[in-house]
């Protein structure tokens, strides 16, 4: 995968205007714009990684013409919740720019 995106590893997630900052610590980080982000959504699996319901937060990107999702599991899988609004909100406020 582009810039070693399918390299599992822990990651720290920083939501911003901007868009959202992954630092991946023995991983190349990364960076969406926030321009560039699709969707949001709790599930429980990608790529061969199975949790359980909502153990999961999926975010829906744009990388030039293809979209990837990328998953994300936190020790607190409570606050998922509140990245997938955030992130819906973000999006659907930022519609209209593009």
């Amino acid at each position: 995968m582009a810039h070693g995106l399918g390299t599992r590893s822990r990651a720290e997630l920083t939501l911003t205007d901007a868009g959202v900052d992954v630092v991946r610590p023995g991983a190349d980080d990364f960076f969406v714009p926030a321009d560039a982000l699709r969707g949001a959504r709790l599930d429980k699996g990608i790529a061969g990684k199975v949790l359980t319901e909502g153990g999961l937060l999926v975010v829906t990107w744009a990388h030039g013409e293809r979209l990837i999702d990328s998953g994300f599991r936190s020790d607190h899988a409570a606050e998922h919740h509140a990245w997938v609004d955030a992130l819906n909100h973000m999006i659907n406020k930022t519609e209209g720019a593009r």
